[in-house]
């Protein structure tokens, strides 16, 4: 349960500092200036051996800044850094490494098309004979004792892109224990893990910290750093924000501190729904993991589809938008039976969906802001029938246009996409959809791996979309979403609709229980 008591040294102390225990890592006064912006300022951090310690803020606020200056990847303008009580200097990553710190990023710094014995060995090299033939056997040997020391049972001639997300980040975390890390910064290491996943991870991290590692852990999940930390410091603006340790954390002072005068509603989405049409309904449709399902979907309404993993929650938005055939059932749209035979026909039917990992299934990352708005809707800018000639000032403009509504901080629309925060990424890809005209969203975890202050701008927007006349179908990993966002909740169990949770009764405790098997 989250604690609720005051926090010991609060959000209005800009010093806040403070370390668990016995200090492995000591950030003092560190400034770094880059031409135009002070991105630190003066941050001060201690993390204490055998530590957990979360590190919170917006993107934006320093928290990768800071990274970058503990891993010696970029060095401070002023202030100090002290590894166990010694004044360092951080010239390089390797640098650091030798003192024992070691990153492992949000897509685990892991190579997918080779094993997972290549992968722990990829910096220092495999052992070889003679300093000529690789040692394959020696190899595996210390493959099998670093996977042992992270509690890890696998085979180290496995490739990685066979293994799941969670054993990924062991495999991430073992590479570093290689290189003898005493601490290791863990950059948003849950965002492609399932909940159960996520306990694994955490069980390893707890066993590692009993041992006397300690972990500077980012993330944007509150609930799980209220699961794991032993400390929280949050920066905001490039400095302290405040600091809490676990027995004084609370919900409202950290996200206060995160957010500084933002508002973040909290409040169940209880208010009465305009009754619009019907958009969608499905009666006993399944296919895939969902065994059948009915429901419907009216404008003007925002319908939460939640479920365990397995529990054909996330299948449903893909069965509904075509990506896999329906064995099963009826799909009417609009009054109008439908049979998807792909996504294609979904997005012709009106229908739209935002996949769970924007980076692989809907962002161009290396195109800008208006291609990546507009490249699904090119027709409507087409000056002839086979696309010889679009219509670019005209595409320039709708997207301007759609981007600006969104309020998508960027500096124009030919700016790269990968240049925006993973909030305004989210909220283009949204403006892609709004640009097609589409009148049902399906959004599957749209506010992954995104900070606070721009889950609560894309709560707003969902709620928007929806009093504008369009239905919303909603999903996501974090079950404390969908009383925010939903007017009422569909709870899967084993491929099926378990029970509908209206309003007030939609809590977070009442979707487990009944996606666990419980009454509703």
């Amino acid at each position: 349960m989250l604690a609720t008591h005051g926090a010991t040294v609060g959000p209005a102390s800009a010093s806040a500092e403070g370390s668990c225990g016995g200090a492995f890592l000591e950030v003092e006064g560190l400034v770094k200036v880059f031409p135009g912006t002070r991105a630190l300022d003066g941050v001060n951090i201690r993390v204490g051996r055998g530590e957990i310690h979360a590190l919170l803020g917006e993107n934006g606020a320093g928290k990768s800044t800071l990274i970058r200056q503990i891993c010696g990847a970029s060095q401070p303008t002023e202030g100090r850094i002290l590894v166990e009580g010694r004044e360092v200097s951080l010239p390089s990553p390797h640098a650091a490494a030798a003192l024992g710190i070691a990153v492992v990023h949000q897509h685990f710094n892991l190579v997918p098309q080779i094993t997972v014995c290549e992968n722990l060995f990829l910096t220092e090299g495999l052992p070889r004979r003679g300093g000529v033939f690789v040692h394959w056997g020696e190899a595996y040997r210390r493959a099998r004792a670093l996977l042992s020391r992270v509690g890890l049972d696998i085979d180290p001639r496995a490739m990685v892109s066979d293994l799941r997300p969670d054993e990924a980040a062991m495999v991430a975390i073992a590479k570093a224990m290689g290189a003898d890390a005493r601490l290791i910064i863990l950059d948003e290491p849950t965002a492609a893990l399932l909940p159960g996943e996520v306990g694994v991870l955490f069980g390893h991290m707890r066993r590692l910290a009993a041992e006397g590692h300690a972990f500077l852990y980012v993330s944007h999940r509150l609930a799980e750093v209220f699961e794991i930390a032993d400390c929280v410091t949050v920066l905001r603006d490039g400095r302290n924000a405040g600091h809490w340790r676990r027995s004084d954390m609370a919900r409202r002072e950290i996200i206060n501190a995160i957010v500084g005068q933002k508002s973040f509603s909290e409040a169940i989405s209880s208010a009465p729904v305009r009754q619009g049409d019907v958009l969608l309904r499905s009666e006993r449709l399944g296919g895939g993991r969902v065994a059948e399902m009915s429901f419907e979907l009216r404008a003007h309404e925002i319908v939460g589809v939640a479920g365990l993993p397995g529990s054909g929650a996330e299948e449903a938005l893909d069965l509904l938008y075509g990506r896999f055939p329906a064995t099963g059932g009826r799909l009417v749209i609009a009054g109008a039976p439908v049979a998807f035979r792909s996504p294609r026909d979904a997005k012709a039917a009106g229908l739209a969906l935002a996949p769970k990992d924007r980076h692989a299934e809907s962002l161009l990352p290396g195109a800008s802001v208006r291609e990546n708005i507009s490249l699904p809707n090119l027709r409507r800018f087409a000056a002839d029938p086979v696309f010889r000639f679009i219509r670019r000032g005209k595409e320039r403009a709708e997207a301007q246009s759609v981007a600006k509504r969104l309020s998508v901080k960027m500096a124009g629309v030919e700016s790269p996409i990968a240049s925006l925060s993973g909030g305004n990424q989210q909220k283009a890809i949204l403006g892609r959809w709004l640009m097609s005209g589409a009148k049902i969203f399906m959004l599957n975890s749209p506010t992954a791996a995104v900070d606070i202050g721009a889950k609560a701008e894309i709560y707003d927007l969902i709620r928007q979309i929806a009093h504008d006349g369009a239905g919303v179908i909603f999903t996501s990993t974090e079950v404390e979403e969908f009383p925010r966002v939903c007017h009422r909740v569909l709870v899967f169990r084993d491929g099926r609709i378990a029970g509908e949770l209206v309003g007030q009764d939609a809590t977070e405790a009442n979707i487990l229980n009944l996606a666990a098997g419980g009454a509703e």
